[in-house]
C-alpha cells in the first residue's frame, strides 16, 4: 500500500469538515424528501462511521485502508439499525443472512423513492437508503480529500446532492448550504501543504481563510439557492411529456415558497359553465409563527359518495344552479381530492371519505394519480349579499366552529403588533363580511405588499418579518390574513391548493404545477367556510366574484374598499429602562434544534483533542525525522550565499542552476551527487506539486544532501590549490553567469 505523504499536520484533521459537508447536503434535497427526526439516526451512524475512518487514520500510513475499515463500519452500523429478518427482527451480528437483509431493506428504500412523489415520505428502508447514500458520499469524498489531497475534487462529489436544486430551482435553506460550503473550504484549506513542512498553516489560519472566502461569495454572488436574486434567475420548464409525479408541500413554511413554478400539468377538466377559479386539497389549522403543521383527517367518517359534502347543511340542494366538472388527474399524487371551494357532490371509484370539520375528501390507501371523477357543484353558493347578511346571525348567536385552533395564535406572533394593524385596517368595518374584504384589500394594495418569491425571511416571527418587508407570496400573504383575522376573533384558516388553470384550446382546462397556491379561508355562519384572496393580482387576477368590491355592487365604506388606515409604527425608546419582556423560541423541533448543538459540540471538542495530539505529539515526530522540505531547507542553508537560489525558482530549475554554478568552479557533480540532487529535488516538486505527495523519508533525503555536500565543501577546499579556476568561477558567478 502506497503511504500518506507528510502533511505537517495529522492527515485526519480534515475528516470531520468533509463529514458535515456530507451530511448537510441532505437539506438540498429538502423539497424532495420530507426531513424530520430521523437525521438524528443518519448523522449518528455518520458519526460512527467518521470516527472509525479517523482511528484508522491514526493508525496507518496508508491512503486505501482506513476508507475500507470506514466501508466496513458503515456496513456494520447499518446491519442493526436497518436490517430485518422475516419476522421483523432486529438484525445484531453481521452475518451473510444480516448483510442480505440489509441489501433488502435498501432496496425495498429504492422503491419507495422511485414509487412515491415528493415529498417522499421517511419510511425505515428509505432513511436506510439515505443513511447509506450519506455515508458512501462521505467516504468518497474523504478518500479523495484526505488520502489523495484531491479536495476540489472531493467538492465535486459534496455538491451531488444540491445539484437538483440547481436543475430545477427549487429553494433550500441558504444558511445550510453556506455552512456546508464553509466545511468544504476548511477541508481545503487544512490539507493545503504550505512551503515547509516544518511549518504548516495553522488550524487559526484555516478557518480564517475560510471565514473570507465564505464572507466574498456571500457578497459577491446572491445569497445561493433560495436567497435574494433566485427568482430572477430563468427557472427550467419541465415539457407536459415529462411524466414525473407532482406533491403540494404541507409543511409550510413561511421562509420557503410553496412550490417549484413547473409547467407540468398535474390535472385538465371540463365545465359546464363557469370556470371554478379553485381548487382546495387541504385545510391547514396550526401555525407555530413560521410553518403551518398538517393535522390528519378523522378516519371514522363517512363515505365521499354519500350526498352533498359540505361543513353545514346545505337548503334545496336540487333547486339549486349546479354544474358538472369532469376531472382527469395525471401526475398529481395526493391522498385527498381537488375540490371546488363550494358546496359539491362527488362520483369517484374507490374508498374515499368526507371529513366535514377540515371539509376534504380523503384516502387512506387509494392515490389521485391517473384518477377520473366527477363533481356536480354550486359555484354561485356564496355572494356578497349573503355572506353580508350572515352579520344578522352573528348577532343572534350564530355559531362559530367549536374548535378554538381556529381563533389559536402563536405566542411566536407578536399578537399586539397584528391585533393593533388589523382593528387600525377594520376600523370602518361593521360587519364580519366587511373586516374580511379590509382585510383582504389592505394586503393587495400595491403601494403596500409586493408580491415576489425570491425572498427568505428569518427568525421566528414570519408575520413580523412579513409585515416589515412587506415583500413575499401567497402563503405569506394568506397566513398573514389568516393571524390577522384571528386576532379579531373571527375563525380562519389557511387552504392549499391550486388556482383555476388555463384554457388547454380544447374546450377544458389544464392546471399546471405552478398553478399551486395558497388561500385564507374565513368562517361565516349559515354559510360555512369562506375563500378570500390578498395574493396580488399579478399572481391570482381578481379575487372571487363575492370578494371582488368592483364587480359584486354591494354597498360597502371607501375605507373597507382602500383596506382601511394602517397603525403608526410602535415607538421603541431609544434607551428603554423597563425590563425587557423575553423572547419566545419558535415552537417545532427544539428537541431536534438542542440535538444539533450536541453534535456540533461533540465535533468541536474532537477536533480541539486532535489539535492538542497533533501539537504534542505529531509536530514534534515530524521535526525529528524531517521531510522534504526540512531536507531542501538544509541543502539551502549550508550552500551558503554563493551556491543558494532564489526562492522563485522551482526545485528542478534549482537542481539546474546549483549543478551549473559547480560547473563554473571547474568541479562537476559527480554521478553520484546528481542522482542524490535529483531525488531531492523531485520529492520536494512531489511534496508541493503532486496530489499524493512524495514517499520518501526524511532521513534518506538528509543523506543525499550529505552526498551532494561532501562535493561541495571539496570544491570549496579546493580553492587554495587551484585559485584562478575558483577565481574565475566566482567572477563569471558576479557577472550573472
Amino acid at each position: 500500500m502506497s503511504g500518506i505523504a507528510q502533511t505537517g499536520r495529522s492527515p485526519w484533521i480534515a475528516t470531520p469538515f468533509v463529514a458535515l459537508a456530507s451530511l448537510l447536503g441532505v437539506w438540498g434535497l429538502s423539497a424532495i424528501i420530507e426531513l424530520g427526526g430521523w437525521l438524528r439516526t443518519t448523522g449518528f451512524l455518520l458519526v460512527l462511521v467518521m470516527l472509525a475512518v479517523i482511528a484508522a487514520r491514526m493508525l496507518s500510513r496508508s491512503r486505501v485502508v482506513p476508507s475500507l475499515v470506514g466501508a466496513v463500519a458503515a456496513m456494520v452500523f447499518l446491519i442493526p439499525a436497518f436490517a430485518r429478518n422475516e419476522d421483523g427482527e432486529r438484525r445484531i451480528v453481521p452475518t451473510p443472512g444480516a448483510f442480505a437483509d440489509l441489501a433488502e431493506a435498501i432496496r425495498v428504500g429504492i422503491d419507495h423513492a422511485a414509487t412515491t412523489p415528493a415529498p417522499v415520505e421517511a419510511v425505515p428502508e428509505f432513511v436506510g437508503l439515505v443513511s447509506a447514500t450519506v455515508i458512501a458520499l462521505f467516504l468518497i469524498a474523504e478518500h479523495l480529500a484526505v488520502s489523495w489531497r484531491a479536495v476540489a475534487s472531493a467538492g465535486a462529489v459534496l455538491i451531488l446532492p444540491w445539484l437538483p436544486a440547481v436543475i430545477f430551482q427549487y429553494r433550500v435553506p441558504t444558511v445550510t448550504l453556506l455552512v456546508a460550503l464553509a466545511a468544504w473550504l476548511a477541508a481545503m484549506a487544512l490539507t493545503r501543504r504550505g512551503p515547509s513542512s516544518e511549518r504548516p498553516p495553522s488550524i487559526g489560519a484555516a478557518l480564517t481563510a475560510t471565514t473570507v472566502a465564505l464572507v466574498a461569495v456571500v457578497l459577491v454572488t446572491p445569497t445561493a439557492l433560495g436567497g435574494n436574486g433566485w427568482g430572477a434567475i430563468p427557472r427550467i420548464q419541465t415539457p407536459d411529456t415529462f411524466d414525473t409525479a407532482t406533491r403540494l408541500n404541507l409543511a409550510l413554511d413561511l421562509r420557503n415558497s410553496l412550490t417549484t413554478d413547473s409547467q407540468s400539468t398535474v390535472m385538465t377538466y371540463t365545465v359546464t359553465g363557469t370556470r371554478p377559479d379553485s381548487f382546495r386539497l387541504y385545510a391547514l389549522t396550526d401555525f407555530d409563527g413560521t410553518a403551518w403543521i398538517r393535522r390528519d383527517p378523522d378516519p371514522s367518517q363517512r363515505p365521499a359518495t354519500g350526498g352533498v359534502l359540505w361543513p353545514i347543511e346545505v337548503e334545496n340542494w336540487s333547486n339549486r344552479t349546479r354544474q358538472r366538472i369532469d376531472i382527469r388527474v395525471q401526475t398529481l399524487t395526493e391522498r385527498n381530492l381537488p375540490l371546488p371551494v363550494a358546496p359539491r357532490t362527488v362520483t369517484v371509484d374507490g374508498d374515499w371519505f368526507y371529513d366535514a370539520e377540515l371539509d376534504e375528501v380523503f384516502s387512506q390507501g387509494a392515490s389521485t394519480q391517473g384518477l377520473n371523477f366527477q363533481v356536480v357543484t354550486d359555484l354561485a353558493y356564496h355572494d356578497a349579499q349573503a355572506l353580508q347578511d350572515a352579520q344578522t346571525a352573528l348577532n343572534l348567536g350564530g355559531a362559530d366552529p367549536s374548535d378554538p385552533r381556529y381563533l389559536t395564535i402563536s405566542p411566536a406572533v407578536d399578537l399586539q403588533r397584528v391585533q393593533d394593524l388589523a382593528r387600525s385596517v377594520t376600523s370602518a368595518s361593521t360587519t364580519r363580511y366587511e373586516q374580511a374584504l379590509a382585510l383582504q384589500q389592505y394586503l393587495r394594495n400595491p403601494s403596500e405588499f409586493t408580491y415576489d418569491v425570491s425572498v427568505s425571511p428569518s427568525g421566528g416571527d414570519s408575520i413580523s418579518t412579513f409585515l416589515d418587508d412587506r415583500t413575499g407570496y401567497c402563503v405569506q400573504f394568506a397566513s398573514t390574513m389568516v393571524i390577522m383575522a384571528r386576532s379579531l376573533d373571527i375563525p380562519a384558516r389557511l387552504a392549499v391548493g391550486f388556482l383555476g388553470g388555463r384554457s388547454d384550446g380544447n374546450g377544458g382546462y389544464a392546471i399546471r404545477g405552478g398553478d399551486a397556491h395558497a388561500w385564507p379561508e374565513l368562517y361565516f355562519p349559515g354559510r360555512g367556510w369562506v375563500r378570500f384572496e390578498p395574493t396580488p393580482a399579478v399572481q391570482t387576477g381578481s379575487p372571487p366574484q363575492w370578494a371582488d368590491p368592483l364587480s359584486n355592487q354591494l354597498p360597502v365604506p371607501r375605507d373597507v374598499l382602500e383596506g382601511g388606515q394602517q397603525a403608526p409604527p410602535p415607538v421603541v425608546p431609544e434607551n428603554p429602562t423597563g425590563p425587557v419582556a423575553p423572547v419566545t423560541p419558535p415552537v417545532g423541533d427544539a428537541a431536534v434544534s438542542v440535538w444539533w448543538w450536541l453534535v456540533l459540540g461533540a465535533l468541536a471538542l474532537a477536533l480541539a483533542v486532535g489539535w492538542w495530539v497533533w501539537r504534542s505529539g505529531g509536530v514534534m515526530a515530524r521535526h525529528a525525522r524531517g521531510g522534504a522540505e526540512g531536507a531542501w531547507d538544509a541543502l539551502h542553508e549550508r550552500l551558503g550565499d554563493d551556491l543558494t537560489w532564489s526562492p522563485t525558482l522551482t526545485p528542478h530549475e534549482a537542481s539546474h542552476q546549483l549543478r551549473s554554478r559547480m560547473e563554473l568552479y571547474g568541479y562537476g557533480l559527480s554521478a553520484p551527487a546528481v542522482e542524490a540532487l535529483t531525488r531531492l529535488s523531485n520529492a520536494v516538486s512531489d511534496h508541493r506539486y503532486a496530489p499524493a505527495g512524495t514517499q520518501e523519508d526524511g532521513p534518506e533525503l538528509m543523506a543525499c544532501v550529505d552526498t551532494v555536500m561532501v562535493e561541495v565543501d571539496q570544491a570549496r577546499a579546493a580553492e587554495t590549490t587551484d585559485r584562478p579556476v575558483r577565481g574565475g568561477a566566482r567572477s563569471a558567478l558576479q557577472r550573472g553567469a
